[in-house]
């Protein structure tokens, strides 16, 4: 009976979006869609059948590289769960930071990542605490073009795999707060005082980040590189269509900034997104713990993938609480829908699924 009732509601749910809408909110439900920047630290099939029921699949990342302890604990959420559900769940591993410094390093390193990647991970994540938290022996920050990653990065290439990269973070963090572009920006900084950069000038700068990432990428050109979070250069799709033009192997994810595509020129975003529609990932950044109220995590998580949806599907107008005023949704064709919700995941992420 409960079953039952689920169902019944789930396409209740599913005739009134489709039908409160024009443009392509009817494909919403038909077209296969990857969320391709999650991260699924609970067993409960709860949110997996939440994410069935809505035609998605999950790419979830293990990240932080200050303890191998917690990068073994997010790994075993998501080998269980990709175990009960393979072909709706795949992730990425990353390694530890831990005993940077020590011989061997970078050997042990490989190691562990030899035996993620046989044990069913298909990409490797790089954080921003690379770059904005470990210092080596003489104090000095540790940024990803180091020359000491090189024997990882090599090693990545040689075998295919794919990097996630979360480099940095948006230039609102280096920027006084009533200069934000967008509300949830603002909020979290305002919230969180230790990570917003304006007020730690004694740190890298936003520029010394986002060069570290360009190094990294000229120094292997060979290796296909996902940028997490439109690549930190959310502010501005020139920026990040200049890092498109240079480097072929680079695409990003739009996790969490799909709000600062809605504060630039719709014109111009939408040009930008046709143009580069091979190179852009839809994804949210959703955190789902094991202790989290599931059926308001879901809620959420439905919420914002409908008004995403309806924002690249459609041309109505819209608001968000992460932008001030509203904003007119693209009306992207079925074809560059196809290709940000699914075709670009399953061609940046071999093994995807």
């Amino acid at each position: 009976m409960k079953k039952t009732s689920v169902f019944t509601a789930l396409g209740i749910v599913a005739f009134i979006f489709s039908s409160c809408s024009g443009g392509k909110t009817d494909l919403y439900y038909e077209i296969p869609k990857i969320d391709a920047h999650v991260h699924i630290r609970t067993v409960d099939p709860a949110i997996m059948q939440a994410a069935i029921a809505e035609n998605f699949k999950f790419f979830t990342i293990c990240t932080r590289a200050n303890s191998q302890e917690y990068i073994d604990e997010q790994l075993y959420f998501a080998k269980t769960v990709h175990e009960q559900f393979p072909q709706v769940l795949s992730y990425a591993t990353t390694f530890s930071m831990e005993k940077f410094d020590e011989p061997g390093w970078e050997e042990e390193v490989i190691r562990k990542l030899k035996r993620d990647f046989k044990e069913g991970a298909i990409a490797m994540k790089v954080w921003k605490d690379i770059g904005m938290t470990f210092r080596d022996s003489l104090g000095n920050f540790i940024m990803i073009d180091d020359a000491r990653f090189d024997p990882i990065f090599d090693y990545i290439v040689e075998n295919n795999i794919t990097v996630v990269a979360h480099i940095g973070e948006p230039r609102n963090c280096w920027l006084p707060l009533d200069s934000m572009t967008v509300n949830n920006d603002r909020n979290y900084y305002k919230e969180h005082p230790q990570y917003h950069m304006y007020l730690h000038p004694d740190y890298p700068s936003y520029e010394e980040q986002i060069a570290s990432r360009d190094n990294l990428l000229a120094k292997h050109p060979g290796m296909r590189l996902v940028g997490a979070h439109l690549g930190s250069l959310e502010w501005s799709v020139d920026e990040l269509a200049k890092r498109l033009d240079l480097y072929p192997n680079f695409a990003v994810d739009m996790a969490a900034r799909v709000c600062h595509f809605q504060v630039q020129d719709r014109q111009k975003v939408r040009d930008f997104i046709i143009k580069y529609q091979d190179r852009l990932l839809y994804g949210t950044d959703f955190i789902i713990n094991k202790d989290d109220d599931l059926q308001d995590k879901k809620t959420g998580m439905e919420k914002e993938w409908q008004a995403d949806w309806k924002y690249f599907s459609t041309d109505e107008e819209m608001s968000s609480p992460s932008v001030n005023g509203s904003f007119k949704g693209l009306y992207l064709d079925e074809t560059v829908l196809r290709n940000i919700y699914y075709e670009n995941a399953m061609k940046w992420y071999p093994g995807m699924l």
